[in-house]
């Protein structure tokens, strides 16, 4: 389900009762229930965040009454009814009432929704443990275990970074046993949530005695709260979001319960949001019971925000900026990432809008004047993220949807109806596009809303956006995550019998030792370094430090054994090759050992480092090479930032060599630059408008350019954390895809076809998963659609190759004839042309397909004349690909050309007939290839995969595609039935063998059902 909004025409007329603030109400419960006797609190909000603090209090025995908006509290003791209390998904109620949780007279443990574990909370625990209370979390993240007793006071300091923390401690101080002195280091953010936190409890009668700069808190101990009634006044923050929205219509609205146009003499922590929408040109006029809003249609003027003093109304500031005249500027913007989401980076998705956004250097630009249109855009489950994005969305030309649309209950309960009563149409709903039913007619595309010239400048800036990205070497990205984000996962880890995680900062110390020592050992800047190594997280600390000391990657599938070793390693010139002690039961090291003790030994090879799977085993004894444990080495280097810093590379510095096969019968090493692999991936990430709040799960292998790529590179890129899975189970993978809260994966089509089955089979939809790009061949139309509907994922088609890197990639606007049924449109800055024999086709027309792209490798490793070959004489790539690309752009690959099948001069249509084969109910995955035939030089033959308790031959094939229309010229003449297909370990059918297993077929009859 998604929240759907339309464009908005007319003026808005009629009103709006704001509703009580839950600022108040959150802080007004707690002192209530520390209060003996009876307080009454009037205009509660009614807000899911509300919910959850009263349930936590009514856990820890408070008894509250709620008729409306009304609340009786019977504060006193807290006698918990049950040992578990949560906070829900509200960080106010977990930051606020966590300490005091210790007053309880029984132990309890405090926890919360998934997402806390990504919430910052291990300053606040060492305050409160520094005051006396006994806290127990594993990593300082919830659950948390508290101890009964009261603070002992003393002294604390902590960071001023988020009010929250420092709120929590203020309530907790009083109960304390001694005086208590907090100090606030740093910067202090949200000081006014703080006033409005002294201002409540000196009204419940609690002392508190404040410095004049707000960094120094003195309060007494051994006090006792007074019942009180009290009456919440309005909340300004729900309000903000209809005061946008009448100023990006035409607008006649009363709101009622608004107590002024300026913030001056409001109590209210946001009240600096009236004059921010003064001095952007809204007119408010005071009226008996609220104000006004009244006018034909406004020119918005930018302004600066600091957003110190108003951190929760940027996402709503920011939506409103995409339509003022100039640049609005939001400084001081980092603590706003701390949030129930990174609002800082969800805005950035007016790019996806059509809008311009910059974040640099803890500012946010919107640069406003820009025509905006609808998308499909996340709301990352925050409810000011859904509510400002679907204001923006009001007046944005065509449809918009957003996920989690009931986010907004958390905050505002009424949003959905106050916005449809004022004349802008919003409804929950299905996602448009997944609207067609079953066995319809293939969806006509929506009108497109924007001129071609629009679209088309749209995408030239993605790409120069990507570029921009890519001037800089993806350490210094790396290096940038480790500043703003230190403490959060970079990588972890999900093998089957051990979990390991590494935060940015613990990724970027372990691969500085391990560059440090690489450097020892002889690796300079354009050394190569070799790994044969899965899915781990050593991996990834490998691999940067060998960015980081300027050296290239070269990363060697953990399927190869001795003959593509010592072809891959000799041809790399490595000096250091990393393995693994052991991997699916095969002895790495000793193979190594084997090898170097061959006369195919390595020449270059000094130096072998094994990593550990479970706990260390000694490495082979040898004179040939230095043998060193990984862990060891770890353990006992010391970084050595001089060394580091003369090393690191620049954007045109070589970062990687992969080794592809190809028609020459042996590996062609494929060198990138940096340069262009942060293109690359900056091309995606702008085009999916993918965030670093975007969690990656990465199943292919790390050793393929889609995994190091579309995994590990796009994670460090984006500053987004890296799941990765070293051997593929589908029960296994769906369980860490739910469990990390992964929202991307690129991989081949058997990795979604395992996974819906999983979930089709009863296990759970994996709810925070919305993009699945497919690589590695086209998706079976009949696949996209069940993954679409049962997983609620865009399921895009893609094509590229190890030397272009990804060329082509559904978009979120594209239809699902477009996304299931073509391999993709162009990645912005990137062309592609269809040609036969020289000569450049028409649309439509098939032939080899060749590619212009800023992506390109750099060479074929010590290979001039390949590289040479590969290229046509201006400058195109030769792909090897047979394919069409429409009039709009639009990718199909029919296959290689080598699958070409040539039946009596007639060219069978591979690709299409394999897509109507996967249509059939009995068939789970099949594929067709050339077959030798004396008489027409060749026949198809299909190779098919059948579904449990199904049955499928050549009749049913013969009935399947007359039923379809497809000439039967075309129809396969044999079926080979199997148990599985033969693929690659990135889930590529190797059509190669099944070539060879249908040439050995031809002295069968045809026209037979073969079983095996």
């Amino acid at each position: 389900m998604r929240l759907i909004v339309e464009r908005t025409s007319g003026t808005l007329k009629g009103d709006i009762t704001v509703p009580g603030s839950k600022y108040h109400s959150h802080r007004a419960l707690i002192l209530a229930s520390l209060a003996p006797g009876t307080s009454r609190i009037t205009n509660l909000s009614d807000s899911r965040q509300i919910d959850y603090t009263v349930n936590l209090l009514r856990c820890l025995g408070t008894d509250i009454q709620i008729d409306g908006t009304t609340a009786v509290v019977t504060g006193g003791p807290y006698r918990p009814v049950r040992d578990k209390v949560t906070a829900g998904a509200c960080g106010t109620t977990l930051y606020l009432a966590l300490g005091l949780t210790a007053l309880a007279e029984a132990p309890v443990t405090v926890v919360g929704q998934k997402y806390f574990q990504r919430r910052p909370i291990a300053p606040m625990l060492r305050s409160l443990r520094d005051l006396g209370l006994t806290l127990e979390a594993t990593a300082d993240r919830p659950p948390i275990r508290v101890t009964p007793g009261r603070p002992r006071g003393g002294r604390t300091r902590i960071d001023g970074t988020l009010s929250q923390w420092i709120s929590g401690l203020l309530l907790t101080a009083p109960f304390a046993e001694r005086p208590t002195v907090i100090e606030i280091n740093g910067r202090l953010n949200e000081r006014s949530y703080i006033e409005l936190t002294v201002s409540m409890m000196r009204d419940y009668g609690l002392e508190v005695a404040v410095s004049e700069d707000w960094r120094t808190f003195e309060i007494p101990p051994g006090q006792q709260a007074r019942p009180l009634d009290y009456s919440v006044p309005p909340d300004l923050g729900s309000a903000a979001f209809g005061l946008a929205a009448t100023a990006i219509h035409p607008s006649d609205v009363l709101f009622h319960g608004l107590p002024g146009t300026t913030a001056v003499g409001l109590d209210h922590p946001e009240a600096h949001i009236l004059d921010i929408l003064h001095a952007m040109g809204l007119p408010m006029e005071s009226e008996p019971g609220g104000v006004r809003v009244r006018h034909d249609g406004l020119r918005l003027d930018p302004v600066s925000i600091n957003c110190r003093d108003v951190p929760d109304m940027l996402p709503v500031l920011a939506g409103l900026a995409g339509y003022a005249h100039g640049a609005t500027v939001f400084n001081d913007v980092e603590h706003v990432r701390l949030k129930e989401c990174d609002r800082v980076t969800a805005m950035c998705q007016l790019e996806k809008m059509g809008g311009r956004v910059e974040m640099t250097d803890g500012r946010l630009v919107v640069h406003g004047g820009r025509p905006l249109t609808g998308a499909d855009l996340s709301s990352y489950n925050d409810h000011r993220v859904l509510m400002a994005l679907a204001v923006a969305a009001s007046r944005a030309e065509g449809g918009t949807t957003l996920t989690y649309p009931s986010a907004y209950r958390t905050s505002y309960p009424g949003f959905l109806e106050d916005m449809v009563s004022i004349g802008i149409p919003m409804e929950v709903g299905a996602r448009p596009a997944l609207q067609r039913p079953v066995g319809a007619a293939p969806m006509i595309p929506a009108p497109r809303t924007e001129s071609a010239s629009t679209v088309e400048g749209r995408r030239e800036e993605m790409a120069e956006q990507a570029a921009r990205d890519a001037e800089r070497p993806i350490t210094d990205w790396v290096r940038q995550w480790v500043e703003l984000r230190p403490d959060q996962p970079a990588v972890t880890d999900v093998r089957e019998h051990r979990r390991g995680e590494l935060t940015w900062r613990e990724l970027s110390d372990q691969a500085d030792r391990l560059a440090t020592f690489l450097a020892g050992r002889g690796v300079r800047p354009g050394s190569t370094v070799a790994c044969q190594l899965p899915n781990w997280l050593e991996f990834v600390t490998l691999s940067l430090a060998t960015l980081r000391l300027g050296a290239v990657c070269c990363p060697l599938m953990p399927i190869f054994r001795e003959r593509e070793m010592a072809q891959t390693l000799g041809r790399s010139g490595a000096e250091i090759l990393v393995v693994p002690d052991e991997f699916r039961e095969r002895d790495y090291p000793q193979e190594i050992a084997a090898l170097l003790a061959g006369p195919a030994r390595p020449p270059a090879l000094t130096d072998v480092v094994v990593v550990s799977s479970a706990g260390g085993a000694e490495p082979p004894r040898s004179t040939e090479v230095r043998w060193h444990d990984y862990a060891e080495v770890i353990e006992r280097t010391q970084p050595d930032p001089d060394l580091l810093a003369r090393c690191a590379p620049g954007a045109d510095s070589f970062a990687q060599l992969l080794f592809t096969s190809g028609t020459t019968g042996e590996p062609k090493g494929v060198l990138h630059r940096h340069r262009s692999l942060t293109l690359a991936a900056g091309l995606q990430r702008r085009h999916l408008g993918l965030t670093e709040q975007d969690r990656l799960f990465v199943p292919s292998p790390l050793a393929h350019q889609t995994g190091f790529l579309y995994g590990m590179w796009l994670s460090f890129l984006l500053g987004s954390t890296q799941v990765l899975q070293d051997v593929w189970e589908p029960r296994r993978g769906l369980s860490a895809i739910r469990d990390s809260g992964a929202t991307f994966v690129q991989a081949a089509t058997p990795f979604l076809d395992d996974l819906l089955r999983e979930v089709e089979s009863g296990e759970q939809v994996p709810e925070h998963l919305r993009i699945f790009a497919v690589t590695g061949a086209a998706i079976p139309r009949d696949l996209a659609r069940r993954a679409t509907d049962t997983l609620d994922v865009m399921v895009s088609g893609a094509w590229g190759t190890t030397e272009t890197c990804l060329g082509a990639l559904a978009t979120p606007d594209d239809t699902p004839e477009e996304m299931w049924g073509t391999d993709g449109l162009a990645l912005p800055g990137i062309k592609l042309r269809v040609t036969r024999e020289g000569t450049v086709l028409p649309p439509d027309n098939e032939g080899e397909l060749e590619v212009l792209s800023p992506t390109f490798f750099a060479e074929y490793l010590e290979r001039p004349e390949l590289t040479a070959a590969a290229f046509t004489a201006d400058g195109w790539y030769r792909t090897g690909d047979l394919a069409t690309v429409s009039a709009t752009g639009r990718l199909r690959i029919a296959g290689r050309l080598t699958d070409v099948i040539n039946r009596g001069g007639e060219k069978v249509p591979v690709a299409e007939v394999e897509q109507l084969l996967h249509e059939h109910p009995a068939v789970r995955a099949a594929t067709v290839v050339a077959m030798p035939d004396q008489r027409l030089g060749e026949r198809a033959c299909a190779f098919v995969v059948v579904r449990d308790g199904e049955r499928f031959d050549l009749t049913a094939l013969r009935a399947h595609l007359d039923g379809r229309g497809m000439a039967r010229q075309y129809w396969p003449e044999r079926v080979e039935i199997v148990d599985a297909l033969p693929t690659t370990i990135t889930g590529k059918i190797r059509k190669t063998e099944l070539r060879e297993r249908a040439a050995e077929l031809v002295r069968e009859p045809l026209g037979q059902e073969v079983s095996r």
